[in-house]
């Protein structure tokens, strides 16, 4: 069994160089079949919010998905359920191990759940596995009004779309104005060098010691070389962004710089992957955000930074992206009907405004943001109507782009712990791409 299991997963994932050392084998044998046995006995470990309904066991179904996806009124999840017949175990686990437990699983012709969530990476971790359905069939029943969607079309796959889109989300940043304002600054910086110098007069005043959180993750990367003006790939999906000179290359050059030489990041970023939470503790000035972080940042009760978090454009070109989400059905799942009418219910108004108002997560419902918007509770609606005017796509559907994106993170943080410098790190990762573009493609 871990024999079929292991060639499956080696056909899904780029582990061929792992296997080139005996003991690396093993362990990842160990690793697959702890794995297993996590997804076939449904491990409660993972599920710390499981809603029970009175239905019988047949009308149950599995919804996985992170945190921030989680329904946020109980209340509401269980009307639900009265209404339908259908209870909902919500399996709550951060979005890498979705990843990793949908692939094995599915590796293993198991279902890992019946309803999935899907974020920005999982179009190459997930849905180039084949382990979503396609959503063409149910659409056509008319029972949901497509139509009412923002940026569904960027969840085909062909021709068919493999979820529904729940939340629209551009990258974006904010900053806290009254630290702004008191290290004597009225104008918001008009490029990354300019953000950098207000940066050290803030740290110089004491206005705060660590003004800049940008995580050790792809977006921090990203996010300055598209505003330095890199387009990274050509349209043939050759990494440009490793061409002598490039912007990327000094993009990356001064994202190592604030970690090291400037100190203008705290080094508790180290352990933590996005910089929202650290932000939110009180750290930080200009902060990598999102569209509708202000709704997190100025909450009182977990934000030490309200309420004085307000919006500003990306400096320099003031292009950014998407990092949208959506929800789709296992392909393996043998209640897809009952999954259809979670969906349903999950991107209906209320639920979308109740996920709006507890993660500030921007409903991608038309109709539900022109409600938002009309009572007002839109903050920052000028700044992103302006930074939606600079949106670029990235080639999230390649199969590769969740591993690079991976990557990327990884040679950060090596820049940042001194083992490689920042032009290392570009001719590392452009000869990775390449590495990952040609195994795929074959």
């Amino acid at each position: 069994m871990l024999d079929k299991l292991l060639a499956a997963y080696i056909n899904q994932r780029r582990v061929k160089n792992i296997m080139k050392n005996s003991r690396k084998k093993i362990l990842l044998i160990m690793i697959l079949a702890f794995l297993l046995v996590g997804c076939n006995k449904g491990d409660n470990t993972d599920k710390p919010t499981a809603i029970e309904g009175k239905p019988s066991e047949k009308n149950s179904i599995t919804f996985m998905t992170p945190p921030w996806g989680v329904p946020p009124k109980e209340e509401a999840l269980n009307k639900f359920t009265e209404e339908t017949g259908i209870s909902v175990e919500v399996i709550s686990v951060p979005m890498a191990q979705i990843y990793s437990k949908v692939q094995i699983a599915y590796a293993a012709n198991q279902n890992a759940a019946d309803v999935i969530f899907l974020s920005e990476e999982a179009p190459s971790y997930i849905v180039a596995l084949g382990a979503m359905e396609p959503l063409d069939a149910y659409l056509e029943r008319g029972d949901l009004d497509i139509d009412d969607f923002m940026f569904q079309e960027t969840w085909l796959v062909g021709d068919k779309p493999h979820g529904i889109i729940t939340y629209v989300q551009m990258v974006m940043m904010d900053y806290n104005k009254a630290k702004f304002e008191e290290a004597g600054f009225t104008n918001l910086p008009q490029t990354w060098e300019e953000l950098r110098d207000q940066a050290l007069v803030i740290k110089e005043k004491g206005v705060d010691e660590y003004p800049i959180s940008l995580g050790v993750w792809r977006t921090s990367w990203l996010m300055m070389s598209l505003g330095m003006g890199d387009t990274l790939f050509d349209e043939d999906y050759n990494p440009v962004f490793a061409n002598e000179g490039s912007p990327a290359r000094k993009a990356m050059e001064m994202l190592i710089k604030f970690f090291t030489e400037d100190e203008l990041i705290t080094p508790s970023l180290l352990t933590e992957e996005s910089p929202h939470a650290v932000f939110r503790s009180g750290v930080g000035v200009f902060h990598q955000g999102w569209q509708g972080s202000l709704v997190s940042m100025n909450n009182p009760e977990t934000s030490l930074q309200a309420p004085n978090v307000h919006y500003m454009i990306l400096p320099g070109t003031g292009v950014t992206w998407g990092s949208d989400a959506a929800i789709g059905i296992s392909k393996l799942s043998d209640k897809k009907d009952s999954a259809w009418e979670f969906i349903k219910w999950y991107v209906a108004e209320e639920n979308q405004k109740d996920i709006y108002e507890a993660y500030g997560l921007v409903p991608s419902r038309i109709s539900v943001q022109d409600t938002l918007g009309r009572e007002g509770k839109i903050d920052g609606y000028e700044e992103i109507v302006e930074q939606s005017k600079q949106v670029t796509t990235m080639p999230r559907f390649t199969k590769w782009w969740g591993s690079f994106c991976t990557r990327i993170g990884e040679e950060v943080r090596l820049g940042w712990q001194g083992n490689k410098t920042s032009d290392q790190i570009i001719d590392d990762l452009a000869e990775y791409w390449n590495e990952l573009k040609t195994e795929y493609q074959e």
